[in-house]
């Protein structure tokens, strides 16, 4: 069965997440490793969520979780009044840590990626090592239930 967030949501707003995928792309400070979307089985299902794993600095956050950004409408990202999109982002390192700890967004994304509601919109090759361990983590939640 097609899942419903990649067949009816994700369309929706496919061009506007890959062209801002594509700017985070040309940032040169912190370069674009991974970017996929994700829908979230536990918060507002219209939303929109963008996970990054960036380059740059290496800081591990001191509240045990991804950082979060969100941001309404505007111009160059339309959305309904109602929606909002989710930018969480990390880096490999502390992604490393973000899942041996359980961190909650790492949860969350681990669980999405389980339950197949995720499209990867850019991986390199530091990004596609940090997918295989969102994949092995997911694999790892389902057969331990």
């Amino acid at each position: 069965m097609p899942n419903p967030w990649v067949t009816r949501t994700f369309p929706k707003f496919e061009d506007r997440l890959r062209r801002l995928t594509d700017q985070h792309r040309e940032l040169e400070d912190q370069p674009l490793h991974l970017a996929l979307t994700y829908l979230p089985s536990e918060r507002d299902q219209d939303h929109i969520f963008l996970f990054e794993v960036i380059g740059g600095s290496e800081s591990i956050n001191p509240e045990r979780d991804l950082f979060e950004i969100t941001f309404a409408s505007s111009a160059g990202f339309p959305m309904e009044p109602d929606q909002e999109l989710h930018l969480i982002f990390t880096y490999p390192a502390e992604l490393k840590l973000a899942l041996s700890q359980e961190w909650p967004l790492a949860r969350e994304i681990v669980d999405a990626i389980r339950a197949g509601n995720f499209t990867v919109l850019h991986a390199d090759r530091v990004g596609t090592r940090a997918l295989n361990l969102l994949k092995a983590r997911a694999r790892q939640k389902a057969s331990h239930g």
